[in-house]
């Protein structure tokens, strides 16, 4: 994931709001409403620092989201948090919000600690089973030939490959799961947390709201001060996974209350959820339209990220780069302003409409 600044121009009054000044300390757990405990550990990421996982006081136990990386340094964390925080109670419940190695790393080692299955929706499962097999988005050859057909060039191309973070490094999986659906009303203390799918960011991602609460748990959907990556793949070549990240922001808006409380899987709790939506789908219209600047006659994605990213990045982030420049692109196609054309040695984007297009926000 990419932690990209989303620009702050929206005449709006109001800015997004933090409650919480610090990070839990490691091994510890800040107590963000009542009964619902922030944890933070490390992720092996460059620029993304941390990834947040929650437990949720559930009756005669606990549930948990989320799971952290799975490495031996966040299992021993884990293992002090649970100490200090459960009284003695055991998790009885694991949610994983997607199958991305900060999330679902360390489902196997909860699941067998615990003796419970996790609870994920059925896209993130398979794709985390294929990406523990080294296909899907974690096909780093297949990744390799798809961006150098984008138009990535030799030195980038090389870099990615031997700089990208294996998924298995940091993944144990349990052998099976409970599947999660849309819509679905979970208990949880009491509270009844609703089930909302949403898309752009992996196949079939997880966040669950309690209206009673006005609390979202929303995993990598919503982040505050940096951006979701959103990418396409080389097993879907020509998804619109910006217009589908877009649709669920949509989703969002209709669903959460303003004064919503959420808890995402980077950075802190914030409030003023709205504003941080209208931030989103601004950014977004912003790299399209200059994405869209720099297309003349055609373009390529390996083109773009030098347009779109800052110079210096690692060879994992240059992958996330290149999915969410061919993502822009896509949504650019679905717009009606490109079309793709694709040949046995490239892949480009022809531009079919003229003048200076400006891309307005999916929120007007």
């Amino acid at each position: 994931m990419l932690t990209v600044e989303c620009g702050r121009t929206m005449p709006m009054a109001d800015e997004v709001e933090f409650p919480f000044s610090d990070y839990p300390e490691p091994g510890s757990a800040t107590e963000v409403a009542d009964g619902v405990f922030w944890i933070s550990t490390p992720v092996p990421f460059v620029g993304l620092k941390q990834v947040n996982a929650w437990l949720l006081r559930d009756g005669p136990g606990w549930t948990m989201i989320d799971c952290g990386y799975g490495v031996a340094a966040v299992r021993e964390q884990l293992r002090q948090v649970w100490s200090r925080v459960l009284c003695g109670l055991p998790i009885t419940r694991l949610l994983v919000t997607h199958f991305h190695p900060d999330h679902a790393g360390n489902s196997g080692f909860i699941s067998d600690y615990w003796q419970v299955r996790p609870w994920m929706s059925q896209g993130e499962w398979y794709a985390a089973n294929a990406a523990k097999h080294d296909q899907e988005t974690d096909a780093t050859a297949a990744r390799g030939v798809f961006y150098q057909r984008h138009g990535l060039a030799e030195p980038e191309l090389v870099k990615f490959i031997d700089e990208v973070i294996p998924y298995k490094d940091g993944v144990e999986l349990p052998s099976s799961y409970l599947r999660l659906r849309n819509g679905r009303e979970i208990s949880i203390g009491g509270d009844h947390w609703r089930v909302l799918i949403g898309e752009g960011h992996s196949p079939e991602h997880v966040s669950l709201y309690c209206d009673r609460r006005r609390i979202l748990i929303a995993g990598d959907q919503i982040l505050p001060a940096i951006t979701t990556n959103v990418s396409t793949w080389q097993s879907e070549p020509e998804f619109d996974a910006v217009g589908a990240f877009l649709a669920t922001s949509k989703m969002f808006r209709g669903v959460l209350a303003a004064d919503t409380l959420v808890l995402p899987s980077h950075r802190k709790p914030f409030t003023n959820v709205r504003r941080r939506l209208n931030e989103l789908a601004l950014h977004h219209a912003q790299r399209l339209s200059l994405m869209l600047s720099h297309a003349e006659e055609e373009v390529s994605a390996g083109e773009l990220i030098s347009v779109l990213f800052r110079s210096g990045l690692d060879g994992h982030q240059i992958g996330f780069a290149m999915g969410e420049a061919i993502a822009h692109l896509n949504h650019l196609v679905e717009l009606g302003h490109l079309r793709v054309v694709e040949t046995k040695d490239r892949v480009f984007y022809r531009r079919t409409t003229t003048g200076n297009v400006r891309i307005s926000p999916h929120f007007q």
